[in-house]
């Protein structure tokens, strides 16, 4: 189900994948479903508890109770942020809109595929928990990033900079002063001292020389964006070039298995994983992160969904 907004009345509903309405715009605004059959829903814009959560009938399943909300994560747990009585802190809710366990925080991400999310204390030190609610990566650092698939997580901490495994344990201090978070392969971006670009393994090895101007993580296709002088392309995980570097400007490749380019027309259009066109560049817009099946693109200032074969499904008038 697709979010589209109402011309008329500027209010949210859905449709499905043909285009047909299943749920009639009544929402201020909504967000995606998750696995659990649910999805948040602005319900009241005159309350600061005002975000709530509908199933896929539009029934509302959870009333006005939150200042903000973020998706159900794979456990079923939501982030939600509390009113002013609670002082805006961060915790955590059960399908029903009730606390999975009492704590809440000053600040908190939602909880990760592996189960745990990361918090903030009320002294800025930054520490992970698990779905109970206990803190299982204490407290110490600076600041966490997201576990990748190799289970590690980038980390600060009064000028250390490394990673952790998902049980605490510091794994790796590499000896690159700059360099980012393991991505879908297992590879980091790093920058070298002649301030170009490589890649290194969970080891801190170096995996893929430094070479380029840029560089972007390995998408789950095993393909990554660089930028060879001014233009970019893609390399695989062994460094070899596989799409040349003709684009001046090119997202990685996303959740719908396509990379966004942008035409020298000043449209963008997108690439399959072989650097073949698959959408025409004759889009203002074009966002792919949203679902699989469908991007959701701006043409002739009309937003709307189409398939990933360009076909329009609806418009989407937000």
């Amino acid at each position: 189900m697709l979010p589209v907004r109402s011309a008329e009345s500027g209010l949210f509903g859905f449709i499905d994948i043909a285009g047909e309405i299943v749920v009639p715009p009544q929402f201020h605004s909504v967000g995606p479903f998750a696995a659990n059959g649910l999805a948040i829903a602005h319900l009241d814009p005159n309350s600061e508890s005002g975000y709530g959560f509908i199933d896929r009938t539009g029934r509302v399943v959870v009333g006005p109770s939150f200042h903000q909300a973020e998706d159900f994560s794979r456990q079923g747990i939501a982030m939600v942020i509390l009113d002013r009585a609670q002082s805006f802190r961060y915790g955590f809710v059960d399908a029903a809109g009730n606390k999975v366990f009492p704590a809440d925080f000053e600040h908190a991400r939602s909880f990760d595929d592996g189960g745990l999310a990361v918090v903030r204390t009320e002294e800025g030190t930054c520490g992970c928990i698990d779905v109970r609610g206990e803190l299982v990566i204490p407290a110490i650092y600076d600041g966490i990033g997201a576990f990748a698939a190799n289970g590690l997580a980038k980390v600060r901490r009064a000028g250390y900079r490394g990673f952790v495994d998902i049980a605490g344990n510091e794994a790796l201090r590499p000896a690159f002063k700059e360099f980012g978070e393991f991505d879908a392969c297992g590879f980091a971006t790093f920058k070298a001292g002649n301030h170009r670009y490589g890649y290194m393994g969970s080891g801190g090895e170096t995996r893929i020389p430094a070479r380029y101007a840029q560089a972007a993580g390995f998408a789950a296709n095993g393909l990554a964006k660089v930028r060879i002088g001014t233009r970019w392309g893609f390399i695989d995980t062994a460094g070899e070039l596989r799409i040349a570097p003709v684009f001046d400007d090119v997202s990685g490749f996303g959740y719908a298995g396509l990379a966004i380019f942008l035409h020298t027309n000043g449209r963008w259009g997108a690439i399959d994983a072989s650097g073949d066109t698959a959408i025409e560049p004759v889009y203002d817009e074009i966002d792919a992160s949203f679902d699989p099946t469908v991007l959701e693109v701006v043409r002739d200032g009309v937003r709307g969904y189409i398939t990933r074969a360009g076909a329009w499904i609806g418009n989407q008038l937000r």
